[in-house]
């Protein structure tokens, strides 16, 4: 009778033992996957937003507003968004990326001669963002969602045909 009154103690105390320990790990593990799909999404943007800005840096330059922002109609701005669109994402935690913008410079300059042709000096600067939506959000403690932006600038590699041919 005392084996037993002991023995129901002790499985008694090692259930309210684990029930101590999950309610320690539980936040632990959760807060450990909102840091990874964290490190993803802001992965993936440093990613699309560099990529971006290569892939643009090639395209012949038109002009830019007083601001160097370059209209949506700009081939330089569409090359960036094709990129920025064919990145990965995880359906439901990283929403995006997108292009917020894409500008030339403030030391842009154009081929001296242009009948001579030459390279565009300056460069594209391209940002972007991700909607990172936390898989284990803590209401009241952690926001649902958290806008990651990133920019990244690349040297123009583009260059201006000659407009007469050399005989």
């Amino acid at each position: 009778m005392v084996e037993r009154r002991a023995r129901r103690r002790s499985e008694g105390q090692q259930l309210i033992e684990l029930a101590a320990g999950l309610i320690v790990l539980i936040p632990i593990f959760l807060i450990i996957i909102d840091l990874i799909v964290f490190f993803l999404a802001a992965t993936l943007n440093d990613n699309a937003c560099r990529d971006a800005a290569r892939a643009a840096s090639v395209v012949q330059p038109i002009t830019a507003d007083t601001t160097g922002a370059l209209p949506a109609s700009s081939p330089i701005r569409q090359r960036a968004n094709s990129v920025v669109t064919k990145m990965q994402h995880l359906d439901g935690y990283i929403i995006g990326p997108r292009l917020l913008q894409v500008s030339l410079s403030s030391d842009f300059k154009r081929p001296i001669n242009p009948l001579l042709g030459g390279n565009f000096e300056g460069s594209v600067e391209v940002r972007t963002q991700v909607d990172y939506k936390l898989p284990a959000s803590i209401p009241g403690i952690l926001p649902t969602q958290v806008p990651l932006t990133s920019q990244q600038s690349f040297p123009l590699t583009a260059v201006m045909a000659p407009q007469i041919v050399p005989l």
